[in-house]
């Protein structure tokens, strides 16, 4: 994607095949021609949501039922094998519009919507999910939908479809992420790598720490991203290191933030009585925009239990800052 003495526009002509707009037209007829989906997303306007502030950042707490069943989801090996994978093209709704995206992917309206336009983008092959090598296709479409956000979960930090890649486009803003990347102090993101056309950043001290980078070109955003990924631990088991990411195009440059993860689910997904809290951190959560499906979770959510759950999913200050030592030493 791009070459040196060419245009990034130019560059990019041969995968210019969406834009925000049909996105939005799919989304608009979708609501007028799939009942159930509209009553959705006219819910959606109507949901709880509570802002919790730790430390310098905001956490909105959104009470989300429909959420119930991703958020409960069972995700072991065992389990997907017996279902019906639901992103697959056959066994898509029959109301579901689908709109192409190159000839590897459809994107579709999310019929249990967390934010005001919600989108899934999914293979068109059933194949799992492996951000290393689609991580092109991600820049493409943030490129192409500067009016939205990306975000990708794991395997095992947030999917509930493991089995088969995908992304997901959201509503830009919702998630206090999207708006928190471009105003953090010193003390929350440091300059790792600045090369001619690319920064990497290291984020820390942010309950959420990982790295930033912020790459004119594709080419060097593809560079430092694997960078990062060859610096992550992964298990034997696994087929990526945990992580979620998240995308966008503005001000003329790719926004990709690495979150990684130490693991998906927190003690409190498996506690019993009041300590119990059903909570599988997925990128939206992670993003800042807390999902309870509860409303009993909802209530009795508060800052110093949001604190103890991203400790448990996320990494440490001390554990970033021996990733970004690995990177910086190109060990």
């Amino acid at each position: 994607m791009g070459t040196s003495g060419t245009s990034k526009k130019e560059s990019m002509n041969h995968t210019f095949c969406v834009t925000s707009q049909q996105v939005r037209e799919l989304f608009y007829q979708q609501l007028q021609l799939w009942p159930l989906v509209k009553e959705r997303y006219e819910v959606l306007q109507q949901v709880h949501i509570k802002t919790l502030h730790i430390d310098d950042f905001n956490i909105k707490v959104q009470f989300n039922p429909s959420r119930i069943l991703s958020a409960g989801a069972k995700v072991d090996r065992e389990s997907l094998l017996k279902r019906k994978c639901f992103l697959c093209p056959e066994n898509l709704p029959a109301e579901q519009i689908r709109l192409p995206f190159k000839e590897d992917y459809l994107i579709l309206c999310n019929p249990y919507p967390i934010f005001p336009e919600h989108f899934t983008i999914a293979s068109q092959k059933h194949i799992a999910q492996e951000i290393s090598t689609h991580l092109n296709d991600f820049l493409v479409l943030a490129y192409c939908l500067k009016d939205f956000s990306l975000f990708y979960n794991g395997p095992k930090s947030g999917a509930s479809a493991p089995d088969h890649m995908h992304f997901q486009v959201v509503t830009r803003n919702v998630m206090p992420i999207d708006i928190e990347i471009d105003t953090l102090s010193d003390k929350q993101i440091r300059l790792l790598i600045n090369e001619d056309q690319s920064e990497l950043y290291q984020l820390t001290n942010y309950l959420r720490n990982g790295f930033v980078i912020k790459a004119t070109t594709a080419e060097s955003a593809l560079s430092l991203f694997q960078t990062v990924y060859n610096a992550f631990d992964s298990l034997p088991e696994e087929s990526e290191p945990k992580m979620n990411v998240f995308g966008c195009y503005k001000k003329d440059k790719w926004i990709i933030t690495i979150i990684p993860r130490r693991q998906h689910r927190p003690s409190q997904f498996f506690a019993e009585g009041d300590a119990h809290i059903l909570s599988s951190p997925g990128a939206a959560d992670i993003g800042g925009l807390y999902i309870t499906p509860r409303e009993e979770d909802f209530e009795k959510i508060t800052p110093d239990i949001l604190r103890d759950i991203y400790s448990q999913v996320c990494f440490s200050h001390d554990e970033i800052d021996r990733i970004s030592t690995r990177i910086v030493k190109k060990e």
